[in-house]
């Protein structure tokens, strides 16, 4: 269970009745809303709300849930006065409330400016301290953007015309209460259904409100009620944390994995070593010498790297691997850019700066290889090209000995020495060969190049399964 989602289940036991014990001695709903309608008609009197007119009448079939016996369901109109008026001085000091200043979810806080009542009283919405306010357009609906105003400036304001403002009469309810209904699932999916407007601008029904069926409980059950919730409230905030940081690693968990998988796999970790498969020694006089024809054929740059001195070797490898430079291994070339059009409209694959980016009929290369690419969001990703008709645009070409060096293993390779680290510009990165070749690359024989990629291919895909 979430936390919002254990939050939620809380507060739903709180208006069935069945977060506290009922106590008879503490009376029924039914004299407490006896209580509220003398109170309203006390103060109609007096002027100082306005009467309303009667409200449905709450059916059987209006029941949405069961309730203890000695509470009683009401209408929130019926025991609250709602969007009541400020009557102020035009030169006070008042509150003044945007809607970005009122916290979202099962919070109860917000902030406020400092305005001249003059400035406000009109075209805004008008609250005092103790009033309850609640969002009536989605989003910040949905979001829980409710709210007990408290400590105003001059304890009053006014504040987003999106909010709809809740009285309560005066020591006849919990405000705390009512706030913690107001971010029910039960209001908010109801206050949904309600939903008029355009798209994006949809807003609660002008009735919703004043029509909501709530649940009554007896004045001290309310007090209990809300206590027991402040209770639990710092525990499920624990829980929070930790749900969290938990989520936090399951996320985290699979790319970990993967790369923490891959690092094996260049320590010579990752599958045991076999003296029969021969040294790295080995392969790499092999590899030389194909290096050496593929230099002959101009397929090859023959520039030579000095050795790799022990203060630049990253970590130990077994004793049949044997530490080169990359620039020993591999040659890198320049694909020729291409414009949007030249990429429009074939069914070959263009390999780029920019991963695979469109089509392209002509300049094919007919060769499976590896490609880098050079600039942008992609400079230094790796791509293994899917067949053997295709084109490069602005990426290298990796040209390697083929009968010393697994085309796979030197993907996985490539890919975990994140070859676009040190790039040489920051407003376009680009990945160059003189950042390239002079990196360390450790070379087990070819045997277990392969047998590293089968574990690899093994493994990996586990990973995968886990990000879903």
């Amino acid at each position: 269970m979430t936390p919002q989602e254990l939050k939620s289940s809380i507060l739903q036991l709180a208006i069935q009745g069945r977060l506290v014990e009922q106590r008879p001695e503490e009376g029924t709903g039914e004299e407490l809303y006896q209580e509220i309608q003398a109170e309203k008609r006390r103060l109609i009197k007096a002027g100082k709300i306005k009467r309303e007119k009667p409200l449905p009448e709450i059916t059987e079939d209006d029941i949405p849930f069961d309730i203890p016996e000695n509470w009683k369901w009401v209408r929130v109109g019926s025991i609250t006065s709602l969007n009541p008026k400020n009557i102020l001085d035009n030169n006070i000091n008042v509150a003044f409330i945007p809607m970005p200043c009122v916290a979202d979810g099962f919070r109860n806080q917000h902030t406020f400016e400092v305005r001249k009542w003059q400035k406000i009283k009109k075209g805004f919405t008008h609250f005092s301290n103790g009033d309850i306010g609640i969002a009536k357009i989605t989003p910040c609906f949905q979001n829980r953007k409710s709210v007990i105003f408290k400590e105003l400036e001059n304890g009053c304001g006014a504040g987003s015309t999106e909010l709809s403002i809740v009285r309560a009469i005066e020591n006849t309810l919990i405000r705390e209460y009512l706030l913690w209904f107001f971010k029910t699932d039960y209001f908010i999916v109801n206050g949904v259904k309600s939903f008029a407007g355009t798209a994006g601008q949809q807003r609660i029904h002008k009735d919703f409100l004043k029509t909501c069926l709530i649940p009554l409980p007896p004045l001290a059950e309310q007090k209990r009620i809300v206590a027991r919730i402040e209770e639990l409230l710092p525990y499920i905030d624990r829980y929070e944390q930790a749900w969290s940081k938990l989520e936090e690693f399951n996320k985290r968990f699979p790319d970990d994995m993967q790369k923490s998988l891959l690092q094996y796999a260049i320590q010579g970790k990752l599958v045991e070593q076999r003296p029969e498969e021969g040294t790295g020694e080995e392969l790499y006089v092999k590899l030389c010498l194909e290096r050496n024809g593929l230099v002959t054929q101009k397929k090859f740059r023959g520039k030579k790297h000095p050795k790799l001195p022990e203060e630049e070797l990253p970590f130990d490898i077994p004793d049949t691997w044997k530490w080169v430079r990359l620039g020993d291994i591999i040659s890198i070339e320049s694909g020729k850019g291409l414009t949007a059009a030249q990429m429009a409209g074939g069914s070959i694959p263009v390999y780029g700066g920019n991963g695979i980016t469109g089509y392209h009929n002509e300049s094919l290369i007919q060769e499976e290889t590896v490609v880098i690419g050079r600039v942008g969001f992609y400079c230094g990703s790796v791509h293994l090209t899917e067949q053997k008709s295709w084109v490069t645009d602005n990426a290298f070409i990796t040209t390697y000995p083929q009968d010393s060096i697994d085309r796979k293993f030197l993907v996985y390779m490539l890919r975990h020495m994140n070859l676009g680290r040190d790039n040489n510009a920051t407003a376009q990165p680009v990945v160059s060969g003189k950042k390239i070749y002079p990196l360390a690359f450790p070379l087990p024989p070819l045997a277990e190049q392969k047998r590293i990629v089968a574990k690899l291919e093994e493994i990996l895909p586990l990973c995968e399964k886990l990000k879903k």
